[in-house]
């Protein structure tokens, strides 16, 4: 193949991006909706929390985040679809990382501070269901994944509840510190 061929042809990775960002959408607007009647809750879009942590130059974005208001904690958010091929589910690993852990525990108020939202063939095929599970599968993480099969909106939000009621609606002693 020639060099102008490559430039000119259609990228499969745009058309991904561009169902990514719809699929991804889903489950921010999903329950931003729902949280629009419980106002303890803000719900943020591509947050900037995360943004220096790197040596105060970098940092990292997670798709959204929420926030309690009245405690001030934040858990973060990753949401992660594909078909049969393709890595996504593996991306998400860098969120687990123990030195990014550490530090952002201290910025959401709470330890392990990040979720991940699997959707499409990452609920159904059985090779990538088997390692996220594994992956997950440790004290301290196994409720840091949902596998949104169908897009059940009950699901996605009694997952919330949980979430809320064991990690941000709990008063801590520590303050949040912002990088």
């Amino acid at each position: 193949m020639s060099r102008k061929h490559l430039a000119n042809r259609e990228k499969w990775q745009d058309k991904a991006a561009l169902g990514g960002l719809g699929r991804e959408e889903t489950a921010k607007k999903t329950l931003g909706a729902y949280l629009l009647n419980h106002p303890t809750y803000l719900v943020e879009e591509r947050p900037k929390h995360l943004l220096h942590i790197y040596g105060g130059r970098w940092g990292i974005q997670p798709d959204f985040s929420i926030e309690n208001k009245e405690t001030g904690k934040i858990a973060f958010f990753e949401t992660k679809r594909q078909g049969a091929k393709g890595n996504a589910h593996e991306r998400v690993c860098k969120y687990f990382a123990p030195g990014l852990q550490e530090v952002c525990a201290e910025i959401a108020g709470f330890e392990f501070p990040f979720f991940a939202i699997f959707m499409n063939g990452l609920t159904s095929d059985p090779k990538k269901r088997t390692e996220i599970t594994m992956w997950f599968d440790a004290d301290g993480y196994r409720d840091r994944c949902l596998f949104w099969k169908d897009r059940n909106i009950e699901v996605l939000i009694g997952w919330f509840h949980y979430i809320a009621e064991r990690y941000l609606d709990v008063p801590s002693n520590t303050t949040r510190k912002e990088v």
